[in-house]
């Protein structure tokens, strides 16, 4: 495994204060297939993207040249990182702004939940996953202040899953699934499966952001997370196979059976939801 390289290398960089291990590796649920995540927390004001970049290359199996996607490159939230091979294990380092976390984190606290487009994301990127990875994370190498032990503990500051966050996730993302249900409906009818299909993604991704709140379940991404939707105690039954069924209506053109299924599985997600009130419906 790579972690004591990785750590040898990238904690002697100039602002680094801190390197996680992420992914599915820290949440248990890595095959012989997968390869290792490592968050590198660094302070803005301090980092040194030079040395950061010969680092890598010394870790690289190749020893390739210009390896660093410095901060920003890939974006506000993914930020930064690196595709390396270290020992012939693929390694991917993703970039992590101490203060931009701790931000975001304050933010899922007091239920300001955002989403913004980001490649690789096609649902989008959902602030709350700044706090999925921090309670997924697994500490490799922490600086003096501990940085990651203190946002951790900022993320428990009111319970073990922030209950502002848990409403705000559940009342945006059930409206969206609603409106996405209306606005695909519209198209399928008028035979424009291509945006229709669109607007069905849309909607499961959103009742998967719902039922993970619902259960206090920390969601990462999109991958993988409908088909563990069986494992939460709060949802509806086969609901995997019942999605997969409804792109199957939608190839074959059957629009009107497909939303028979898809407005059953909505009313019984807003029935889980229902501790939290009405949703508007109402478009003004």
């Amino acid at each position: 495994m790579p972690q004591t390289r990785v750590i040898e290398a990238l904690s002697a960089v100039g602002g680094v204060r801190a390197i996680a291990l992420g992914g599915s590796q820290s949440r248990g649920e890595a095959d012989l297939h997968s390869d290792y995540d490592f968050g590198i927390y660094y302070d803005a004001d301090d980092l040194d993207p030079a040395a950061l970049d010969e680092a890598l290359t010394a870790l690289d199996d190749d020893h390739r040249t210009g390896l660093l996607h410095p901060p920003g490159a890939w974006g506000p939230w993914i930020n930064g990182g690196a595709w390396i091979t270290v020992g012939g294990v693929p390694v991917d380092i993703l970039l992590r702004e101490i203060g931009k976390v701790e931000r975001t984190l304050r933010d899922c606290l007091a239920g300001q939940v955002t989403i913004d487009y980001q490649p690789g994301h096609p649902f989008g990127f959902v602030n709350t996953i700044y706090a999925a990875e921090t309670h997924y994370c697994r500490p490799l190498w922490q600086s003096a202040a501990a940085p990651l032990d203190r946002l951790k503990a900022l993320l428990y500051s009111e319970g073990p899953y922030p209950p502002r966050m848990r409403e705000a996730t559940v009342l945006r993302f059930l409206w969206e699934a609603w409106f996405s249900l209306l606005c695909g409906r519209k198209a399928a009818h008028k035979g424009d499966f291509h945006y229709a299909e669109g607007s069905l993604f849309r909607t499961v991704c959103a009742w998967v952001q719902v039922l993970y709140a619902l259960n206090n379940r920390y969601l990462m991404n999109e991958k993988g997370a409908l088909r563990r939707v069986r494992e939460l105690e709060r949802r509806p039954e086969g609901m995997e196979a019942r999605v997969r069924e409804t792109y199957r209506l939608f190839a074959d053109g059957k629009a009107a059976e497909a939303y028979a299924l898809l407005d059953a599985l909505h009313g019984e997600v807003q029935a889980l939801a229902g501790a939290f009130g009405p949703v508007q419906t109402e478009i003004r």
